[in-house]
């Protein structure tokens, strides 16, 4: 037989090649983000139904690191609690509230003071023995959010804010039948003719009027003119000339903090001292809204809106990637997001701007193929050799660095979006996607995706001229969120319930102590039950994709 004779250099490349060999095998494959088992699984579901609809499904809430849970903690019971916790590093942090910086201490005594104003400007619309709801029309803009957000902090918990989302709904508010008349409406300077006019009709003098957006009271001859009717007229500017010490009242909390905290992770919740700032496009006199404003409050976070800085309702032409890019804009110097709460229009600019740049470069064949192994694994972040050499520079270098290293989250408010869309916000932002599916309905989430859920078909090509949004199939939007209730009813809920591994689809209700209780009743079942109005599918992993609006 042949003697083979091996020396010491060819052992030695033998013994590396082994090396790497076991490396590549064993150690190079990225650990997934969450243990698969738990996304195999993420809702229950009850033993018992009734005929046309399903079980009752509830979120297993685990893989978060944090316990089901009611309240942010057991000592948050009303809105003033909000403000007083959790303590800020040191007494003199500042952070941007709509882009006002406001220290806690500053915020605290903003709080303390406008129920007294109010008190003191209107005293037949607000008197302590027979107080009345306060009630707000508001167009949703940056530059006129921040009285709405003041008002729902410190307004009395037996006056209610009642907050209109548009001018057509005001005589319904005013004569509304589900809560007494409000004794003052706020409303922007634009409207403030139209509007008084309408409350002299319906309330006569019992309503005065609180006008915001005319610092230089260009609407005195209006005003003037509705005085003269007996009604009491003021200006927001004057709330903080004529407020005086006394202690002010506090309202209660819903539990829609908490199913919007419980998103979070333990180690990604918002937080002080991660320096956090969230950027909502969720307008602000929606019940969503005004719980993701009053969350990061409440963490220590700043908080902006993301939205047209004009003050209309209804705008024509709206470019979603300019009102992205306000956000980064150096010259007013404040803080880029960390946290964005984007609309499925804002994701689209966003991933289009970012795939123009990133199919221009030279290697992202490669890098593609190998993010999208991790992606497939159920592992992302932002410490990679590709996002260092390539991804980094580009997210800094689109919409002024709005999705730049600062960023540490994103969560799509709405529609989901399509499997290759999806797989493209991973691969392009190298962050997670959470997807929430909201209801004016309720104060906090429906349906919300795990934080770390990567399930997508993944982008093994390099989207060069690559529609990411011609599909019409959507990905799912989650397992019911914490605090809620889901079930499903439709004509062919039972059939599709026999038939073992199939979809069952149907409307959707809703039951839990963050869902709003309807007005004028209409919809609304025993037991606090709710139809949002739509119409969903829920998957064998208890997940559910929403298709639109209920027949």
């Amino acid at each position: 037989m042949p003697e083979f004779e091996i020396d010491n250099l060819t052992l030695l490349l033998l013994a590396l090649l082994a090396a790497l060999a076991i490396y590549h095998r064993f150690f190079s494959t990225p650990q997934p983000l969450v243990h698969p088992l738990l996304l195999g699984k993420q809702s229950e579901v009850s033993a018992v139904r009734k005929k046309g609809e399903t079980g009752v499904y509830r979120s297993w809430a685990t893989g978060q690191g944090t316990p089901l849970t009611v309240r942010p903690a057991n000592t948050i019971k009303t809105v003033q609690d909000v403000i007083s916790q959790p303590k800020a590093l040191t007494p003199v942090t500042q952070r941007y509230i709509l882009d006002v910086p406001l220290t806690d201490e500053a915020l605290a005594e903003v709080l303390r003071l406008l129920p007294i104003g109010l008190e003191l400007l209107f005293p037949r619309s607000s008197s302590p023995t027979s107080p009345s709801p306060i009630m707000t029309l508001l167009p949703p803009s940056p530059n006129s959010a921040l009285p709405l957000l003041l008002l729902s902090l410190s307004v009395k918990p037996n006056a209610p804010l009642v907050i209109l989302p548009s001018p057509r709904v005001l005589t319904t508010g005013l004569t509304a039948k589900g809560h007494p008349v409000p004794g003052i409406v706020v409303v922007h300077a634009s409207l403030f003719e139209d509007v008084a006019e309408q409350v002299w009709e319906d309330c006569r003098d019992k309503v005065g009027i609180l006008i915001v957006g005319d610092p230089e009271k260009g609407e005195q001859n209006s005003v003037e003119i509705t005085r003269g009717k007996g009604m009491e007229v003021h200006w927001w500017e004057e709330v903080w000339d004529v407020a005086e010490s006394e202690k002010s009242e506090q309202v209660t909390v819903r539990a829609g903090m908490a199913a919007l905290l419980s998103i979070f992770p333990a180690d990604k919740r918002l937080s002080a001292a991660l320096h956090d700032t969230v950027a909502s496009a969720v307008r602000l006199d929606t019940p969503l809204g005004m719980t993701i404003a009053l969350a990061s409050v409440w963490t220590g976070a700043g908080f902006r809106l993301i939205g047209n800085t004009e003050p209309v309702w209804d705008s024509e032409e709206i470019d979603h990637a300019a009102e992205l890019e306000i956000l980064a804009d150096p010259e007013k110097n404040l803080p880029q997001p960390t946290v964005l709460f984007i609309s499925p229009k804002h994701h689209h600019a966003l991933l289009d701007r970012l795939q123009y740049t990133y199919e221009a470069h030279p290697w992202a064949p490669l890098a593609a193929r190998h993010k999208s192994s991790s992606i497939r694994a159920g592992h992302i972040d932002r410490d990679s050799l590709w996002d260092r050499v390539l991804s980094s520079g580009m997210r800094e270098n689109v919409l002024g660095g709005v999705a730049g290293q600062r960023l540490r989250g994103v969560i799509l408010v709405g529609d989901a979006p399509p499997p290759t869309a999806l797989g493209a916000s991973h691969l392009l932002l190298s962050l997670p996607l959470t997807r929430l599916h909201p209801s004016i309905y309720s104060t906090g989430p429906i349906f919300v995706t795990h934080f770390y859920d990567l399930q997508s078909p993944g982008v093994s090509h390099i989207l060069k001229e690559v529609d990411l949004w011609r599909s019409a199939d959507k990905v799912h939007s989650g397992p019911p969120a914490t605090n809620v209730e889901v079930r499903l009813k439709g004509e062919g809920v039972d059939a599709a319930h026999d038939a073992e591994g199939s979809w069952i689809e149907g409307r959707i209700w809703v039951r839990g102590p963050s869902i709003l209780e309807r007005v004028a009743g209409k919809g609304e079942e025993q037991d606090g039950w709710v139809d949002i109005g739509e119409h969903a599918k829920v998957q064998t992993n208890g997940t559910f994709i929403v298709d639109g609006l209920a027949a």
